[in-house]
């Protein structure tokens, strides 16, 4: 996991590895962290190799803490592992960017 911050002030969020319910406990936190103080967030999901119910459970309640705090949220970068979860469950529409399809 790699943070940055652009000139703009929008925090960038690199997730590599898994998102499962074996890193999920470790990851929520980070995620909340990220959300502390920031106006936008964007999350790179590019470099997932390993996600599941619990990595989507997981990126949903971020969405909704974001969304409480008035934090703009957009995931990016959804790969093949990711968008294939998304479309079993019918969220991809609802979480990634458009043009991040």
């Amino acid at each position: 996991m790699h943070a940055t911050t652009t000139a703009d002030e929008t925090r960038q969020l690199q997730l590599d590895g898994a998102l499962s319910i074996y890193t999920a406990a470790d990851t929520k936190p980070r995620l909340s962290a990220a959300l502390q103080g920031a106006i936008a967030l964007e999350i790179d999901l590019s470099g997932i190799e390993e996600f599941d119910c619990a990595g989507l459970q997981l990126l949903l309640a971020t969405r909704e803490q974001a969304r409480r705090q008035d934090i703009d949220l957009r995931l990016l970068g959804a790969n093949a592992v990711v968008r294939e979860l998304l479309a079993l469950s019918g969220l991809g529409d609802a979480l990634i960017a458009p043009e991040a399809n």
